[in-house]
Parts: structure tokens; sequence; C-alpha cells
């Protein structure tokens, strides 16, 4: 796994120096087709089985989302929907206007904690360059 360094600025904080922080990059995507492949050659389904399944596992996932139920994916993890937005001071002056967005969560397992621990030999953390400025990139790689 590599990462590089990126500055950052406390966005709290703009008049206070700017610290470095560790950004994991993700070198490419996998997609279904790619996962289909890799099952495959690791049983006895083939490539389009697997293909089929994936897309219906796709499906159902949205499915379940919008029907307001958790998904439990065995050892990687759980979704949920969770809404976003803004209070009321009683509950009968609640009105569903007050919710801006819904945001799907994910809870990885713990066989998959386990398996992108830092004390797990299993894979190397690789510095790739010394510094880049910052970019406008999201936070989800930061460790």
């Amino acid at each position: 796994m590599n990462y590089k360094l990126i500055e950052r600025k406390n966005p709290r904080n703009t008049d206070g120096p700017a610290k470095f922080y560790a950004y994991i990059l993700n070198m490419s995507e996998i997609g279904i087709d790619d996962l289909a492949t890799r099952i495959s050659a690791s049983c006895t389904v083939t490539r389009h089985d697997c293909l089929a399944v994936l897309s219906a596992l796709q499906e159902q996932i949205i499915y379940a989302l919008q029907e307001g139920k958790r998904i439990s994916l065995g050892d990687i993890g759980r979704f949920r929907v969770m809404a976003i937005g803004a209070g009321s001071v009683t509950a009968e002056s609640y009105d569903t206007n007050l919710i801006k967005r819904l945001k799907v969560c994910f809870t990885p397992n713990t066989r998959l904690k386990e398996a992108l621990a830092l004390d797990n030999k299993a894979f190397p953390l690789t510095r790739l360059n010394l510094v880049e400025e910052e970019e406008d990139e999201t936070e989800e790689g930061q460790i």
C-alpha cells in the first residue's frame, strides 16, 4: 500500500501552521468485471456466473437500503443509511423537510479491520513522494 505526504492547514485555524499528513494512494479501481474474473480464477464458478451474482448483489444492496434495512456482508462489514439534517425542539414539530440528505454508512467487521491493521505484516506501507502540495482530494485516504 502506497502513500504520499500532503500539507494541509487546519480549517478551524487557518492562521496556524500547516501539518503533513499521510494520504493513501489508491492506484486504481477494480470493478465487478475484474472481481468476477478474480473469483472465477479461484473456484469452479464461471466468470459470467460470478458477474451475474455480483450485479444482482449491487441491485439488492440498493433495494434493501431503500427499504431501510441494514446489510451485513459477512467478514466485510455492514451498510446502513443515516439521515443528515436539522433538529426540532419537539417531536410534534419535526418535519421531514428538516432532513437534508441521506448518507450510506459502512462499518467494517473485525476480520477486515484486522486485515488492514498497521501491525499486519501482510502488506507494507511505502512512502512514494517526499512531499506533495495540498490537492483537491477528499480525505477518504488519510490515515
